[in-house]
């Protein structure tokens, strides 16, 4: 009997194995030929490729496959590459990421961009004191299209996607019997409104004092008395925080659209800093501890200072606290205002030239490259170039410049960190992920002559080898300009070189204003004489 059983199992088995022959396929990369030799052999059948397959089908197969493993498939050769990258995959991975959205986005290929959008999207915190020091992560809104923007308040939090709607998650942090702030996972989130370009609260850090939010969003009006359609107009509605109604509008002409919006100020003299898609900022006040009442009056809404006295600039985006205000022009600059002489002192040193009946006249910051990106506390701020490096000024009492000390600098310090986007509170420390393939790498290669740990060039060899590298560095500046076939784009691009230099800023906007005058005289229109405020 032993024997018998044994025998019918290896007749089975055998007979697998001849299936199994019958079925067998040979793996080729497919961008390979076949495998010499390979029809001489016995036992083998025909080589089939990849490429046999239709591509609607590879297609199909591949977006089963999780995101990482379908960006790792496309490096491997040049047919997975263009079937990784087509659109089709894409849809397919962003309808399984996200069943619930209805438009795949803009750009270039917007269902890739929509699917890593969704993907790569995410908020941690992490709560300051006590002993445990983990990372948790917070409840995604099903709806949402990627992560653009957040603001934690005491209780809640909002998230702004990139298709302008405006999430609020209601009593999303808790405290625990420890005393520290835990993310509730019962938190349920609503759709606070939709076509919301921008959003800002109250600039301190401690959240109590963020009562109301200002959404900067685009509405349709209907149109003047006798017409039959509507224009889209801007305007800003003001929520409460604590339960998101809407307590307070403002609407604007249709002609002024803007893109940005922040706070400063206290709350009976709160200044809203509106940034206009050309780069002029207006502003307007408002009293906070009157929006909750219900009546209707006319704001007046005046020229930023900095947009009067140096209207050559253009501002690309700004940043606030409660007493100063910062502006970053679109070639790199950086303006100031600080409005209150005790902040002034921390962040410059001294109050040599503070002038308390013109706080709103902007003060430029001497820098050797491009700013990108700031952050700016109550009397420090940080700054972040086009090399990745990050500057520090201002106060440093408890070591919140990360020199390394505790002693205060008046001019921007540079720090040995990485930039990293970050938002934090009194409590928490908070991190957003959403990765945007739109956005083209923001920084570039520092210069081996200005990396941190170089020697100062000396007298001597040194100083030849450092003119050398400048000499080089200005022959490519004129190859550049020598490159461009018009003379508005040699002027363009002798503009963007001027903001590559590393000159003052002051020399920078010099350079700026002649180019600009040469180009006019050159167009036909007349400079005209030059006004006391230029």
């Amino acid at each position: 009997m032993v024997r018998r059983s044994q025998r019918r199992k290896l007749q089975k088995f055998t007979g697998l194995c001849r299936r199994e022959e019958g079925l067998r396929v040979k793996r080729s990369c497919p961008s390979c030929g076949p495998e010499p030799g390979g029809e001489e052999k016995k036992g083998r059948g025909n080589p089939i490729s990849v490429q046999v397959f239709p591509p609607e089908l590879v297609e199909h197969i591949i977006s089963f496959l999780p995101v990482r493993d379908v960006v790792a498939l496309g490096q491997t050769c040049h047919y997975f590459h263009e079937v990784c990258d087509a659109e089709g995959v894409w849809r397919r991975i962003c309808r399984r990421l996200s069943p619930r959205l209805r438009e795949q986005g803009s750009g270039v290929r917007p269902w890739k961009r929509a699917a890593i959008l969704n993907y790569t999207k995410g908020l941690y915190f992490q709560a300051f004191g006590g002993r445990r020091r983990c990372l948790s992560k917070s409840v995604a809104p099903l709806l949402a299209h990627g992560y653009r923007r957040f603001l934690p308040t005491k209780d809640h939090v909002f998230i702004l996607d990139y298709a302008g709607t405006l999430f609020f998650l209601k009593n999303a942090l808790v405290s625990s019997t420890l005393g520290q702030i835990q993310w509730k996972r019962a938190c349920r989130y609503v759709v606070l409104c939709r076509g919301a370009k921008d959003f800002a609260s109250d600039p301190r850090c401690d959240t109590v004092y963020r009562k109301y939010l200002y959404v900067l969003a685009t509405r349709e009006q209907p149109g003047v008395v006798g017409t039959t359609g509507s224009r889209a107009c801007d305007c800003v509605e003001v929520y409460l925080q604590s339960s998101g109604q809407r307590v307070f509008k403002m609407t604007f002409h249709h002609s002024m659209s803007f893109k940005q919006i922040v706070l400063v100020g206290q709350e009976t003299q709160r200044a809203l800093l509106l940034l206009t898609e050309e780069g002029k900022i207006y502003s307007l006040v408002v009293n906070e501890t009157q929006l909750d009442q219900p009546r209707s009056y006319t704001v007046q809404l005046a020229l930023r200072k900095v947009s009067r006295c140096l209207p050559h600039l253009r501002v690309a985006c700004m940043a606030s606290n409660q007493s100063s205000t910062l502006y970053i022009t679109d070639q790199g600059g950086v303006y100031f205002e600080v409005h209150t002489p005790g902040v002034y002192r921390d962040l410059f040193g001294t109050l040599q030239a503070f002038d308390p009946l013109d706080q709103q006249m902007p003060l430029a910051l001497s820098l050797p490259a491009k700013i990108l990106f700031c952050a700016l506390g109550y009397n420090h701020l940080g700054l972040v170039d086009e090399f990745g490096r990050i500057f520090m000024q201002g106060n440093n009492r408890y070591g919140q410049l990360g020199t390394g000390d505790k002693m205060d600098r008046g001019e921007p310090t540079q720090v040995p960190l990485c930039a990293c986007s970050l938002c934090s509170t009194r409590e928490c420390l908070y991190m957003l992920s959403s990765h945007d393939i739109e956005h083209h790498p923001t920084y570039r290669d520092l210069p081996a002559s200005r990396v941190v740990g170089t020697p100062e060039p000396s007298l001597g060899a040194g100083a030849s080898q450092d003119a050398g590298g400048a000499a080089q560095a200005c022959e490519e500046y004129l190859s550049q300009i020598h490159s461009c076939p018009t003379l508005q784009d040699r002027m363009e691009k002798m503009k963007e070189i001027v903001g590559w230099m590393p000159l003052m800023a002051a020399q920078k906007d010099f350079f700026w204003e002649a180019l600009d005058m040469l180009q006019r005289a050159a167009a036909g229109v007349g400079p005209g004489l030059p006004t006391p405020e230029s």
